[in-house]
């Protein structure tokens, strides 16, 4: 999700959709190159075979909004502002339980029959909104109502969203002197596309590229334009489906330096609040940062099993117990599941105990940065196992990010190369001292015996750095590979 919020944001702040052309423009290939690499960075399942490429591409090619739609202003700007208010709606979805959200596939039901032109007026917003007023007297739970009442309430939630007051106000006081006028159907379209690809995360490879091609449709009509040909052109090339028109090199640059313009042109890093917020993290820390402190750590690493595998019976039992079914990554027996008070972190450790593993699994389970509780089953047959005697936390100024890092010895610098090179394309749970940190998945080769995790809060940080003593001649840090939590 956060990736793709990322690029619907960036796509709105800074570039509108022109009509495709033969002439290629270098800033839409860079953008749809780019982009597509961004989307095989971490732990995206999805995108593994030629055939997943494909069916992304498809993705793309079927999902963009009709161009003579995009170059009217009154209907993108009013598709923008739908798709806006839908973003802040799903804003943090993924971190709450399932019974706590709406039925969004109702509210996109509401939502379509607006914008595909299936509303009688007054009679249909009429009958909406009475529906409305006769389910929320007396402080009624909706949810409590039974399933069919509680989504006609929401279509008829959708049907007058779209119809809220004051959107034509709004577009006058972000445009003063615009010649735009709202569109209920365009504004209904947006906050629906958005709804429909976002409610959810994506479940296929076509999905994702459907995700795309919405975000490149949040754009505002104004500075750089995006062309679609390009964009498609420059996804192919980073997928090896079309010709590299551009080098690659090249293609870095340009996009870089269209970031750096846009951050320049929105007054760059907000310095003064990274700086706040590594201020109260430092006094939330028992040790000093940028010094390395001698340590007593045992680093195991491990893959994660895959579906199928022996074990898989019993982790669908304890999956079943704790109704985490939806939250179950593709392929391998893994699930993370949002939980920002702790209580299904402790429920889960509690729930494994009960159940023993074949000889040469074991059980997972921790939170991540205080948002998400992560439990699966490890392999240790051919787990990774090295010692560290040195450690230190470091803290990127520019974004923030706080990195707990360090560096193996040579010998087991080697077995880290071997053992990640083995695991390319695979999820490998790691822990410290028997503590779960995270699972990520390996895309490369790390070599070098350097390594960090960032995203862990300074609570997990002081359990990690308890009774450390200070190195007092420290050799000076190199660059590390940094693995990210998030």
């Amino acid at each position: 999700m956060k990736l793709i919020t990322t690029l619907i944001l960036t796509l709105f702040a800074g570039s509108g959709i022109a009509v495709a052309s033969e002439k290629l423009d270098t800033l839409s290939y860079a953008y749809g190159h780019q982009y597509t690499l961004a989307t095989m960075a971490g732990k995206n399942d999805l995108m593994q075979s030629e055939q997943d490429f494909r069916d992304y591409i498809r993705g793309l090619e079927e999902n963009i909004r009709n161009l003579a739609q995009m170059n009217d202003s009154s209907y993108m700007l009013s598709y923008s502002l739908g798709a806006m208010d839908a973003i802040f709606m799903t804003d943090g979805i993924h971190h709450k339980k399932k019974e706590d959200l709406p039925p969004f596939s109702c509210i996109i039901a509401g939502l379509r029959k607006v914008g595909n032109d299936k509303i009688t007026l007054p009679a249909d917003t009429i009958a909406a909104m009475d529906f409305i007023n006769q389910y929320s007297k007396d402080g009624k739970k909706i949810s409590d109502l039974g399933k069919e009442i509680e989504c006609k309430f929401f279509t008829a939630y959708g049907i007058m969203k779209a119809y809220q007051p004051g959107l034509q106000k709004y577009i006058n006081e972000m445009k003063p002197g615009t010649a735009c006028i709202e569109n209920r159907k365009a504004y209904a379209t947006g906050m629906a596309d958005v709804l429909e690809a976002y409610s959810e995360p994506p479940k296929t490879a076509y999905d994702i590229g459907r995700s795309i091609a919405l975000s490149m449709s949040l754009s505002s009509v104004e500075k750089v334009p995006i062309n679609y040909t390009s964009f498609v052109a420059g996804a192919k090339a980073s997928l090896g489906l079309g010709e590299q028109i551009i080098p690659r090199d090249e293609v870095e640059e340009i996009f870089n330096n269209q970031f750096e313009q846009q951050i320049e042109a929105t007054g760059g890093i907000d310095y003064e609040a990274n700086f706040e917020k590594i201020g109260d993290y430092i006094e939330k820390l028992e040790i000093e940062p940028f010094n390395q402190y001698k340590v007593d750590w045992k680093v195991t690493a491990g893959r994660v099993t895959e579906h199928g595998a022996v074990p898989t019976d019993i982790f669908n039992k304890v999956i079943s117990e704790l109704n985490y079914s939806n939250e179950v990554l593709s392929g391998i027996l893994m699930a993370q599941v949002g939980d920002e008070d702790s209580r299904l972190y402790e429920k889960s450790l509690t729930t494994i105990k009960k159940y023993n593993l074949p000889n040469g699994y074991k059980w997972f389970c921790g939170m991540i940065d205080g948002l998400q509780t992560t439990i699966g089953i490890m392999q240790t047959k051919s787990e990774f196992v090295a010692k560290v005697d040195r450690a230190s936390v470091d803290i990127d100024s520019n974004s923030g990010m706080i990195n707990v890092q360090w560096r193996f010895d040579e010998a087991d610098a080697l077995k880290w190369a071997e053992f990640t090179e083995a695991s390319i394309g695979k999820h490998v749970a790691v822990e410290i001292n028997g503590r779960f940190m995270f699972a990520p998945r390996v895309n490369q080769q790390i070599t070098g015996g350097s390594c960090a995790i960032s995203g862990m809060s300074p609570e997990e940080i002081n359990c990690l750095f308890r009774n450390a003593e200070k190195v007092v001649n420290q050799d000076p840090v190199n660059a590390i590979e940094i693995i990210d939590l998030n």
